[in-house]
């Protein structure tokens, strides 16, 4: 293997494993957001979330070096954050609450089969058969795992474009996105200026409300226990993680990864609120990490058939 080729593998590496952590530290941070959200503002907890993390991240680039010189290297990396998660965020919630859960799981897990096809007209992104199939059987997982879990229940119209509406200005983030991390810009920079427009838009959220202040009980240990996951992992780590891969790897493969959302969460609750995994459940879990997985299987059965012909 060439110094070339090594280097390219070892930062497509860093790409997988980026956003793999991304989405189990995602994952397990919804159950513990699910939690704090029994005892407080949903709104209020998002933003002191997304607020904190905003401040340790611009210490870290500053540490870093990373700051950006001129005001147009710092506009389009939040412009990006209040898109998304800012905007999704405002789409998806309010369509949870209009329609069922059911509907909202299926509708999400659309995304790993929207974003290849985006991916290829809008930035040329070539991509194997075996993703598209893998994303196809991962969403059948996702299907089979949520009609197990929910019962179905009546679906509202304006609730499901909504949430669909959501879906969409996720895949069209990531095209943002991989441009972004593409052209230049550090990526931990990236994560930075993508969290703070999401800080912007949930500060505006709570000011609706007539509150620019969240609010949690100053002797609440276990909230404050809780936030910290959240703006540890689910915030810094998360979009650490994604903005990461973003700048390594196709959309095909990020968009591919967030199937497992579904199977981590279940796992979570399992370990976390003891939930009672059924067959039909590791079913579930066992059909969408097989569609995660089927791509790789692809690469290395490729990769050895080149090894035997180069060896021949």
């Amino acid at each position: 293997m060439t110094y070339t080729s090594h280097t390219k593998f070892s930062g497509e590496l860093a790409g997988h494993l980026g956003q793999i952590v991304s989405v189990v530290v995602f994952s397990v941070g919804i159950m513990v957001q699910k939690d704090l959200a029994s005892r407080y503002a949903a709104a209020d907890i998002v933003a002191l979330q997304f607020s904190i993390s905003a401040v340790l991240m611009w210490v870290a680039c500053a540490a870093l070096g990373y700051l950006p010189r001129r005001l147009s290297d710092a506009v389009p990396g939040i412009l990006w954050g209040m898109l998304t998660p800012g905007i999704v965020f405002l789409l998806a919630s309010e369509g949870a609450s209009r329609t069922d859960g059911v509907s909202v799981a299926l509708i999400w897990g659309m995304i790993p089969l929207l974003s290849p096809i985006v991916g290829r007209f809008v930035l040329g992104e070539r991509f194997h058969w075996s993703l598209p199939l893998g994303a196809s059987i991962g969403f059948c997982g996702v299907v089979a795992l949520t009609l197990n879990r929910q019962s179905i229940g009546a679906g509202d119209a304006l609730g499901n474009l909504l949430v669909l509406a959501g879906v969409m200005t996720v895949v069209i983030g990531q095209m943002i996105g991989r441009r972004l991390n593409t052209q230049g810009a550090p990526w931990f920079r990236m994560a930075t200026l993508q969290i703070t427009g999401a800080t912007l838009i949930s500060i505006f959220v709570i000011g609706l409300d007539g509150s620019w202040v969240p609010r949690i009980s100053s002797n609440d240990w276990a909230a404050f226990s809780g936030l910290a996951y959240l703006v540890l992992g689910m915030t810094m780590v998360n979009f650490i993680g994604y903005n990461l891969a973003l700048s390594r790897i196709p959309v095909a493969w990020v968009s591919l990864y967030s199937s497992l959302s579904p199977a981590i969460g279940t796992l979570t609750a399992v370990i976390l609120l003891a939930a009672l995994v059924r067959p039909s459940d590791a079913f579930g879990i066992m059909v969408i990490v097989g569609g995660v997985a089927l791509p790789h299987l692809f690469r290395i059965l490729k990769g050895r058939r080149a090894a035997t012909t180069a060896a021949t």
